[in-house]
């Protein structure tokens, strides 16, 4: 079901994150303690999977090596890919192979090396899980089946964050794509006010909302004074800036949870949720001062606009939001033929209103 106010894609966008977080935080606290736990196990002081490049951004699984750049670490490591199955060196001093190609590589004094291949479900390797020492030494065959134990946890741990990083990622795009959805059919391109379809569904359903739960309602009808000659004189590029202004200027007078619709041309509305006509009269007189001071470029010189807005509150007996916007479209002629620049309330409203100190509350909030 559609919901108004329409969803931000920033908010829902950051709420996936901050749910999934654990699945897809840059440093995963779950890979550094499965590295502390194979040095435990394995009595090794250094441990670190060496990854592909696709992989080393954001998955880090090492013990010991703090102090020592990532980077000559992962440069030194991944030669180790070249092996396909599980390795064990007593001392790398013994074996050219370990210390070629290490001039201006910042590394630990190591001798003992040991590692075994991390791999998906497919097979396909896409890095080394190594453990070494400073000492040489014999690795013993418990030590290296529980070396290939925990290749595989690193290897699913892997392939799990990875799945998990382009679901959530898949869940953002999709969160994305449903928000232009939403504005796609709800709102005017040029205004980004709610669009005649949009405006009148949810009116209905506050308008339904009010007669359940017997709260207020108002709606408010505009139209900018004379547009007709800010398009003749200014254009029409300049007529659609004074639109979209005046919907900018609304939106910071109205609540998120009231509606901004463009009925069409310059025709907007305005439904107004918990607020009675008196109430709305006053939230109408603000968007009317606000315009009104607004300055608008013009081959001139700058310009003003006014608004003429009408008011009506809904009766109980109305079955459509449609007949409430009719009798506040009423009170907007009215302030039309009354000299334009003003609010008018609806007169059913009017009469319907208690009086204070002998004096309509209409008589004191239209302008």
């Amino acid at each position: 079901m559609i919901s108004y106010p329409p969803p931000k894609f920033e908010e829902q966008k950051s709420e996936i994150l901050q749910r999934y977080q654990i699945l897809c935080e840059d440093q995963s606290v779950g890979a550094l303690c499965l590295a502390d736990s194979i040095a435990l196990a394995l009595r090794t002081p250094y441990v670190i999977a060496a990854l592909n490049r696709r992989y080393r951004s954001w998955y880090h699984c090492e013990h010991g090596y703090e102090g020592y750049p990532t980077a000559d670490l992962q440069s030194y490591f991944a030669r180790m890919h070249l092996s396909q199955s599980r390795f064990d060196v007593a001392d790398i001093a013994e074996e050219s192979f370990f210390q070629s190609h290490t001039e201006g590589l910042n590394l630990p004094d190591m001798k003992a090396l040991a590692g075994v291949p991390l791999t998906d479900p497919n097979g396909k390797r896409f890095g080394t899980l190594c453990i070494a020492d400073p000492k040489a030494r014999e690795w013993t065959d418990a030590e290296l089946a529980l070396l290939s134990s925990f290749g595989q946890l690193v290897s699913n741990d892997i392939c799990m964050r990875s799945a998990a990083r382009y679901a959530v990622r898949d869940l953002v795009e999709l969160e994305q794509e449903k928000c232009d959805l939403f504005e796609l059919a709800t709102i005017d391109p040029l205004t980004k006010a709610l669009n005649r379809r949009a405006f009148m569904r949810f009116g209905e359903r506050e308008l339904n909302r009010f007669k359940r739960d017997n709260t207020r309602l108002s709606a408010l009808m505009l139209d900018i004074d004379h547009f007709k000659q800010v398009n003749d004189v200014h254009g029409h590029a300049v007529g659609d800036r004074v639109l979209t202004k005046m919907v900018s200027v609304a939106a910071t007078v109205v609540r998120q949870e009231d509606l901004i619709g463009r009925l069409g041309g310059e025709e907007f509305a305005i439904v107004l949720v918990d607020s009675g006509a008196d109430a709305a009269a006053k939230v109408a007189d603000r968007i009317r001062q606000a315009i009104k001071q607004v300055k608008f470029p013009g081959d001139g010189g700058p310009f003003n606009v006014t608004v003429s807005i009408g008011v009506a509150e809904p009766f109980f007996v109305e079955n459509s939001i449609n007949e409430v916007l009719e009798r506040a479209d009423a009170a907007l002629y009215q302030a039309k033929r009354s000299g334009r620049d003003r609010v008018v309330i609806a007169a059913e409203n009017v009469h319907a209103m208690p009086t204070d100190a002998g004096q309509p509350k209409s008589n004191r909030l239209a302008s």
